[in-house]
């Protein structure tokens, strides 16, 4: 059975990898508050034990099996942060400490039993995705809610920084995964105006940066996600989000793909790059970057 240290680790790494890969031991240091050199001594007995490989200078990267071992860690974590808000009744700024207590000593059985109770729920109370038994997890595409602009509606879908007094703060303002949004104003500094639920809000750059949220899309719109390149010449969409890290999703704003904004698909060359109207602008992509933008068949509802 691996110690509460590796499953430690492990997922750290997953966390980390969404964004940096291969994750460094700075990274790992900073988020598990240890020394680089214990960093570097556990990351050659994990990568001796086959769950990543290692390479000096550069980082560590999750293997099959120390990818599956992570989801399962991630699984019976967020699994005891739904118990114990929905079941116990705990404010959801002080569950996260406990949950990494008991992801350690939960046994299969009783990780089954506490699912089933739950109704099989695959959000955690900060929104993010639960593995399910088999280790398959829904990808998070979300935005940071300042990547958003003035006029974009958008539902919040999980809060990326879990600690006790950011999420009281949250908390405090009405906010929720699942919350509407509708973005009044940017300032020069990262601060945003919001209206949700009819109330004009103001956030601070720090607070807007730990909001994920996507498009809201109206109800009875149809919902259907699809690739930009499975788009065909002359049909419009709305770009909903974009797979991968947050390096592509930076290379995708540098060019314009903001999501809620409305595109036209001018040619679809077969295996090939596609050419789009944007903005009022014929832009190009190479085929895979469009396999990786979402987006929605526009009916004329935002």
């Amino acid at each position: 059975m691996d110690t509460e240290r590796t499953q430690e680790y492990l997922e750290a790494i997953y966390k980390r990898q969404e964004g940096e890969n291969p994750v460094s031991t700075s990274a790992l240091a900073e988020d598990l508050k240890v020394s680089q050199p214990a960093i570097t001594e556990m990351l050659r007995s994990l990568e001796n034990k086959g769950l990543i490989e290692y390479r000096p200078g550069k980082g560590a990267t999750l293997t099959g099996e120390g990818n599956e071992k992570a989801l399962g860690v991630i699984r019976r974590h967020r699994l005891w942060e739904r118990f114990l808000v929905d079941v116990l009744g705990m404010d959801w700024d002080k569950v996260h400490d406990q949950a990494c207590l008991l992801e350690h000593v939960t046994s299969p059985e009783m990780e089954e039993k506490m699912a089933s109770l739950l109704g099989n729920v695959d959000t955690c109370p900060h929104g993010h995705s639960i593995p399910d038994r088999d280790g398959n997890i829904r990808q998070e595409s979300a935005l940071r809610l300042t990547d958003f602009k003035p006029g974009d509606k958008v539902y919040i879908q999980a809060i990326s920084d879990e600690s006790p007094d950011l999420l009281q703060k949250v908390n405090g303002l009405g906010l929720q995964p699942q919350s509407v949004v509708t973005i009044l104003g940017k300032g020069e500094n990262g601060e945003m105006e919001i209206e949700t639920a009819g109330e004009k809000l103001k956030l601070d750059a720090g607070l807007a940066s730990i909001l994920l949220a996507g498009p809201y899309v109206e109800e009875g719109t149809a919902r259907e996600e699809i690739s930009l390149s499975e788009l065909k010449p002359g049909e419009t969409a709305i770009i909903r989000s974009f797979e991968g890290g947050r390096g592509r999703q930076g290379r995708c704003l540098s060019l314009g793909f903001t999501p809620g904004t409305r595109l036209k698909m001018l040619e679809n060359y077969n295996h090939g790059p596609v050419l789009v109207k944007l903005h009022d602008t014929e832009v190009a992509l190479g085929r895979e970057m469009a396999e990786h933008i979402i987006v929605v068949r526009d009916n004329g509802c935002r």
